[in-house]
Parts: structure tokens; sequence; C-alpha cells
């Protein structure tokens, strides 16, 4: 499943790279976070509370930075598993100056899902993916503003 979209906030470039590149800030936009373990500056993991249809409970998330190029671009893979599930996700931010000022935000998000929670079905699955990145961006853009 692949999403993308862009946003415009009025904060500078430099606020809004640290803030996706930081693990403690960036993981306060994911939905249902029970915990943050950082392990350095660019590993760290969580549990969320996750779930779709009848398929709920808890997945335990490995997060790595794997791109950084500061103030304009970040790359993070994740691999969630739990549930009898796996969920591998690539997120990216691409920085640029806005007209007027503050920064435009790109993003980009391609999720795997395999397991039983890939066996709901690909509209609910695609529903439910679309309903949590909805929240993420929402709330970055939130955060952020």
């Amino acid at each position: 499943m692949h999403y993308e979209g862009s946003f415009d906030v009025a904060a500078p470039k430099e606020k809004v790279y640290d803030f996706v590149t930081d693990p403690k800030k960036v993981t306060t936009i994911f939905p249902d976070v029970q915990s943050v373990k950082v392990i350095d500056p660019e590993n760290f993991t969580l549990k969320a509370k996750v779930g779709m249809s009848f398929i709920k409970g808890v997945m335990d998330v490995k997060l790595q930075l794997v791109e950084n190029r500061r103030p304009t671009f970040s790359k993070l893979k994740a691999r969630g598993t739990g549930m009898n599930s796996s969920v591998d996700l690539e997120s990216s931010f691409a920085l640029e100056d806005a007209p007027g000022g503050g920064t435009h935000v790109k993003w980009a998000a391609d999720a795997k899902i395999s397991g039983m929670m890939a066996s709901v079905g690909s509209r609910l699955i695609d529903a439910a993916a679309n309903k949590y990145v909805k929240q993420i961006i929402g709330s970055l853009e939130k955060k952020l503003s």
C-alpha cells in the first residue's frame, strides 16, 4: 500500500526536521502508543495498540531512521510484529521552503501487511491503514503548528 501527500506549516525546516528525526517527538504522533524505548538516536522501539475488524491487540515495533539529510529529508523504516501478523513500513519526509515562509512537507509511506491482519481483506486493510495515516499526518500537522 502506498500513501503520499503534502502540507504547509509555519515552522522553519530545521524545527520540522528536528521533530521528525527525534524518536521521543515523532512517536507522539502515532495513535495508541503505550511505551517508547530509545536505543540510540537512530533506533527505537515502541508498543502500540492496533486493530481492525475482529483483530485487535498490541504490536511491538522496531523503528530505524535510515536516511537523514539535514534539514531537507528523512526516511524511517519500521517493522511491527504481534497478533500473528507483521507490518513493514517505510516513510519519508521531504522538506522545502514554503512560498511566503514556513515549510512545505511532502510525505510518503509504503506498508506491507502479512499474517492474520492480511487475512481480513484488502478493502478493510486499506480503509484501516488510510485511517491511521490520516491520524498520524493530522497529528504531525497539529504538533508543528
